[in-house]
């Protein structure tokens, strides 16, 4: 069994407000606890030799909302679940991409 790495982001918002806590493993997983809620997800093909905090910075809001309510549609059902995941989307996913774009632009590793 191969070690799969992880790194844990605190996301906070223009005041410095805390917005949530994320948690990317290695391997494809986005997992997180949140003002706006708590969704995981994982990505287990996400493109060939791509690191996948590159993946999850190259998202866009629509896509990553559709795949956290995805997720949650096994056991919720709704308009209101659906709007509730791209909500989500919206306030926690460009946060957390502007972290992962200064982690690889200065070469941080796992």
């Amino acid at each position: 069994m191969s070690e799969i790495k992880t790194k844990s982001y605190t996301l906070r918002g223009e005041h410095g407000e805390w917005l949530g806590q994320v948690v990317l493993t290695q391997d494809g997983m986005f997992a997180s606890v949140t003002d706006y809620g708590n969704l995981s997800y994982a990505w287990r093909a996400y493109g060939e030799n791509k690191d996948f905090r590159e993946f999850i910075a190259s998202l866009n809001i629509s896509y990553f909302g559709s795949k956290l309510f995805t997720g949650m549609a096994y056991i919720l059902h709704g308009k209101s679940c659906e709007k509730a995941c791209h909500r989500f989307a919206e306030k926690i996913l460009p946060p957390l991409q502007a972290i992962l774009r200064r982690e690889l632009d200065e070469g941080v590793s796992w």
